[in-house]
């Protein structure tokens, strides 16, 4: 596959979960992967505690914003992982062609309530998710792995640090 490896993180609201992948993605992947995010439903603006936990962090985000797939028609995807959480009952948006899809199932920290500890926690919980798993991928050989071979690799990082 050619790097850097453009990674679409695709969820409903494009408010939170993919909008931390992206950022992770071009943070953690040096090069060697390039963020991008949509939803199908997009809330049309970014969660503040989404921007919180990437600060704390110290990763950089930009120009964060809560789009529609269609504005990434004409865009090279070279990987589509949808975050939504089925185990929710959320509905996945669905990424047509013949992309290599792999869904990693996250809850959305966006629906925490609480005080603002528990929904910080929350925003952490979903950071250290996303981190694990795109410093896990970014631990692949990029360079020498065919699709399916990049599908398998990421679902079995998704099964290995525990699916939701």
């Amino acid at each position: 596959m050619n790097t850097p490896l453009n990674v679409l993180f695709l969820c409903t609201g494009n408010s939170c979960r993919s909008i931390i992948g992206e950022a992770l993605a071009d943070h953690l992947g040096q090069g060697a992967l390039r963020g991008l995010s949509a939803g199908s439903m997009p809330t049309g603006k970014v969660n503040d505690n989404a921007l919180a936990v990437l600060q704390r962090h110290g990763v950089t985000v930009n120009n964060p914003s809560s789009k529609n797939m269609d504005d990434l028609e004409g865009e090279q995807i070279d990987m589509v992982i949808t975050v939504c959480d089925a185990a929710a009952g959320e509905s996945c948006p669905v990424w047509l062609g013949d992309t290599p899809k792999v869904h990693w199932g996250l809850a959305d920290p966006a629906h925490a309530t609480g005080t603002e500890d528990e929904i910080n926690a929350a925003f952490e919980t979903t950071f250290d998710e996303l981190y694990a798993r795109i410093e896990a991928l970014v631990a692949l050989d990029l360079a020498d792995i065919n699709p399916l071979g990049l599908i398998a690799s990421a679902q079995k990082i998704h099964r290995d640090l525990g699916s939701a």
